[in-house]
């Protein structure tokens, strides 16, 4: 008996083990997803600005390309062979500076001959001025004596310009963007051996759409924003495009900038931003207002109570810091400008603060 009690009381105790583990475990399951139930995570902290009317005129931006101010072909003002080069593409150079050579044999052999009859132009002057004074040489010679002289300082003024022409020198500080001979070739007047453009001062230049050209005026202060370099300079138009492009019906514009560090180089983009006076009153935003969704929709997040309102809006251009929205918004909405990404329509957050946009009616 004793053995057997002990066999039932060992599946009993067994029993009442097993029971007791399983009400433990459900217990403290309990308790868990009860107290997962009582921390509910924080409400998400976002910033707020106030959209307001903002009519100061319209920011129009453009897209365009660094130029060039000044594009000068260089070549020799003489027919020769070249002797010599000294510069290469990509190479700056300053005003006066010799770059390059023709030989000059052949020139200085012309100077020299134009030198000698100017001498002899001027002793036979010299010799016969007395005679002219008597009147003992008739007035015909003595202007014909007087015009030989007059054509051979001509001459030796010509054979020098010739001789000086066979080197070539930078007109301008700029930098050579292309080169088209060698030593050895032979070379004339009006094709170029060298390309050097001036970038100490560039130009930007866009096209304008023909609604936009006539509120623009030369003088006018435009703001370039150079991504490839990461800076932006303000400028001003000087030239405005009287004859639009038969492709595109646009107008160029040309921008003055700046340019003494170099950091502009031909042919980066760039992006104009104009201040077109006079534009209808808008509702206004700070840019980190507007996001835009999976299709490519501008969107703001508007702030009702506690909850925030997916709401599409239509974009109508940009006012300096800020952008005009043209339908979707109005004055007085509360707009997320910071907080949490993940950002959904209808969810509850918290405002940690509401920024002042600085923008006002005018």
């Amino acid at each position: 008996m004793p053995a057997c009690v002990g066999e039932m009381r060992i599946p009993c105790m067994g029993r009442l083990t097993t029971r007791s583990v399983f009400l433990a475990v459900a217990v403290a399951g309990s308790t868990a997803c009860r107290g997962e139930q009582s921390a509910a995570p924080p409400l998400p902290l976002v910033e707020l600005t106030t959209a307001v009317v903002d009519g100061s005129g319209e920011d129009f931006v453009l897209s365009g390309t660094i130029e060039a101010e000044r594009t000068t072909p260089l070549d020799f003002g003489v027919v020769g062979t070249i002797e010599e080069l000294s510069v290469h593409e990509g190479q700056v150079v300053q005003r006066g500076q010799v770059l390059g050579r023709l030989k000059t044999r052949a020139y200085e052999d012309a100077l020299a001959i134009a030198v000698a009859k100017a001498d002899q132009a001027e002793d036979a002057l010299r010799r016969l001025e007395p005679m002219h004074r008597n009147y003992t040489i008739a007035d015909v010679k003595w202007v014909e004596v007087q015009t030989g002289a007059q054509q051979a300082r001509h001459a030796r003024s010509l054979a020098q310009k010739n001789l000086d022409d066979c080197v070539l020198r930078a007109p301008v500080d700029g930098t050579v963007t292309s080169r088209s001979a060698e030593p050895g070739m032979t070379t004339m007047p009006g094709r170029p051996v060298l390309v050097l453009v001036s970038t100490r001062v560039v130009r930007a230049t866009a096209p304008v759409p023909s609604g936009k050209v006539a509120r623009l005026r030369v003088g006018q202060v435009v703001s370039v924003l150079v991504d490839a370099v990461g800076t932006e300079r303000s400028g001003e138009i000087v030239e405005i495009g009287v004859v639009a492009d038969p492709l595109t019906r646009t107008y160029p514009v040309k921008v003055r900038l700046p340019n003494a560090d170099g950091a502009l180089r031909v042919g980066m983009v760039a992006e104009l931003r104009v201040r077109i006076a006079g534009a209808a009153s808008a509702v206004v935003v700070p840019r980190e207002a507007v996001r835009v969704d999976d299709s490519g929709q501008p969107v703001v997040y508007v702030v009702r109570g506690d909850e925030v309102r997916y709401q599409p809006v239509e974009v109508a251009g940009y006012r300096g810091e800020y952008i005009a929205i043209s339908r979707g918004l109005s004055a007085g909405d509360r707009v997320v400008t910071s907080g949490t990404p993940m950002l959904a329509d209808r969810i509850k957050v918290r405002v940690a603060a509401t920024r002042d946009t600085g923008a006002r009616a005018r």
